[in-house]
């Protein structure tokens, strides 16, 4: 399973979902886990609210911490795409039309979107990391991998 990640600047929230998914499949060998942004500005660093926060939780970083941007290759790799916001769907598969049925929200399960942190105070970027670490939980079943009939 190939998993991709979508924010608008992939310098927060699909950083942090990135952390978190990574956590959450650690080790199994069945996931692979990808971040991009719709309107990265490649090269940039994690914010660094998002940073602190996923540390003073115990969760590492993910290894490449600069921001990057989302191109095909990188939908026509994913098997999963979820995204943090309806409007970020909507512009992917406007997009990538061939993509819409592996584009989801990540709090598809949660019935929730995950809104902006940045420009917010450390409790706005704390309680995103929980709406997300909460929305990766509810794809987690789907996620496992399924033994062969």
């Amino acid at each position: 399973m190939n998993l991709l990640l979508i924010c608008h600047a992939n310098v927060c929230r699909s950083r942090i979902a990135e952390s978190v998914f990574l956590r959450l499949f650690l080790q199994s060998q069945d996931v692979s886990i990808q971040s991009a942004g719709l309107a990265a500005a490649s090269g940039v660093d994690i914010h660094p609210t998002a940073h602190k926060v996923l540390s003073a939780r115990g969760y590492a970083v993910p290894s490449e911490p600069r921001s990057v941007r989302l191109t095909m290759p990188m939908v026509l790799w994913a098997d999963l795409i979820l995204v943090m916001e309806t409007v970020q769907r909507k512009e992917l598969v406007r997009r990538f039309p061939y993509a819409a049925g592996k584009v989801w929200l990540l709090g598809h399960w949660i019935g929730q979107e995950v809104a902006d942190p940045v420009g917010g105070d450390e409790q706005m970027f704390e309680a995103t990391l929980t709406l997300i670490e909460s929305g990766a939980r509810g794809w987690q079943p789907a996620l496992a991998p399924q033994p062969a009939l």
